[in-house]
């Protein structure tokens, strides 16, 4: 991709999305919002690291890459549907979806290494210093406008059309568009609750730099035993003091192993790697068997509740889960099939819009699923959810690609604030005469 064509934001994907709320939720956190730009081809090869003048750049470039690994997990295993279709753990299919909420956290492995890179390409190749000022501005104009946009008009449908309480939902509308929702209420929030995991990374965004300080240290086994150190201690003190209901527990103190497991997949990819991995059909056979087994074997696990994230699980879980993520994504980056499936050009295309898919599929699927979760035609888990799919998502695709295009695609452009003033300037004689 050119350089004028940015990517940015945060992970996303389409394709299980129409489930229970959990489901549908966790789902869209997996693909969250890799937002960017159409791409204009899809290659089998990962873009090079800038060479000069754009380190943040690489961010943007490899995000094409990220919506397609996002894209192509979601699709396999972030699907779960209402148990009206059936019973979920009966069908092999349904055991795996019940475990869709995982995808938030696919999600933060991924940014902790997009994020990552430009730091660690700096600190381990020589890479221009990374501007913290453009860093956080591209984070501002590019992500901003449609989310709040999106909590505004989802506060006024749920007034107008639900007939909810202003007053009791401005003071959560508040919360969300500084970001502090979960840290005030302890909950996700009720005018879209996909956003708890936006405000996760929001957090991830702000420590990113400082984080980023970890590339400095010198000695490659160190560097990586320090990473992993800070893993197991993430980890463990999670499982040991954060429970449900607290404010921790919906905050990067829970999740952030996950973003470190992204800035050790960066460490490999920029040093063992040098930004081109070599291609293997072993890691492919570890992908097709890996993904599966993984999420049969999480299917075993408590399941969270209606409103909630996912409770405290069995410690082999707790930690076999990020390692085994880890693997799996060295798996997508060396397969030689893996690799050419997540860069497709269908699968990297509706990557693109995902930010946007993401922002707006609870309420939407809350709506079609109205009319369509009747239409249990068989029984059978898995046959009802593939009917579900094949019905349910164009109506999801309709409103989002309509959003995408006037409101999220707009604010890629590096310059639209500039651009905007200068319509409004352009405009004010036309529009204030004297």
């Amino acid at each position: 991709m050119s350089k004028n064509t940015p990517l940015s934001g945060r992970d996303a994907g389409l394709l299980g999305q129409f489930s229970s709320r959990r489901g549908l939720e966790g789902f869209a956190r997996a693909i969250a919002g890799a937002g960017g730009e159409l791409p204009q081809r899809a290659t089998g090869r990962m873009p090079p690291l800038p060479d000069q003048d754009d380190a943040i750049g690489c961010v943007d470039r490899h995000d094409r890459y990220r919506a397609g690994m996002l894209d192509h997990l979601a699709v396999g295993l972030a699907i779960k549907n209402p148990a009206r279709f059936g019973r979920p753990q009966d069908s092999l299919l349904g055991a795996m979806a019940l475990n869709g909420f995982r995808g938030v956290e696919l999600f933060f492995v991924i940014s902790g290494f997009i994020l990552g890179l430009p730091f660690a390409a700096h600190a381990l190749q020589s890479k221009p210093r990374v501007d913290l000022r453009a860093y956080l501005l591209r984070r501002l104009t590019r992500l901003e406008p449609p989310y709040v946009l999106c909590m505004v008009l989802l506060f006024g449908l749920q007034v107008l059309v639900r007939h909810r309480s202003a007053a009791q939902l401005l003071p959560h509308l508040s919360a969300g568009l500084a970001y502090v929702h979960n840290l005030v209420y302890a909950s996700e929030n009720p005018i879209n609750n996909v956003a708890w995991s936006l405000e996760v990374e929001v957090q991830f965004y702000l420590l990113a730099p400082l984080l980023a300080g970890l590339f400095a240290i010198r000695g490659k086994a160190l560097r990586r035993a320090t990473l992993v150190a800070l893993c197991v201690a993430s980890i463990t003190l999670g499982w040991l003091f954060i429970e449900p209901g607290q404010r921790a527990y919906l905050s990067i103190l829970r999740f952030g192993h996950f973003f470190l497991l992204g800035f050790l997949l960066a460490d490999v990819y920029l040093t063992d790697w040098s930004g081109r991995p070599r291609r293997s059909w072993a890691w492919d056979l570890l992908s097709v068997a890996g993904w599966p087994l993984l999420f049969l074997f999480l299917s075993g696990t408590a399941q969270p509740q209606a409103g909630q994230a996912p409770g405290r699980e069995p410690l082999l879980t707790t930690f076999g889960f990020p390692l085994s993520v880890f693997l799996l994504y060295c798996a997508a980056f060396r397969g030689t099939l893996s690799n050419r499936l997540i860069v497709n050009r269908w699968i990297t295309t509706i990557g693109g819009m995902c930010y946007t898919i993401y922002l707006l599929h609870n309420p939407a699927l809350n709506m079609i699923l109205a009319g369509t979760a009747r239409f249990s035609l068989t029984g059978v888990y898995g046959v009802d959810l593939l009917v579900q799919l094949v019905v349910v998502t164009p109506l999801l695709l309709v409103p989002s690609a309509l959003y995408f295009a006037l409101i999220e695609k707009p604010c890629m452009r590096r310059d639209w604030p500039r651009r905007l003033l200068e319509r409004a300037q352009s405009l004010r004689p036309v529009l204030l005469p004297r």
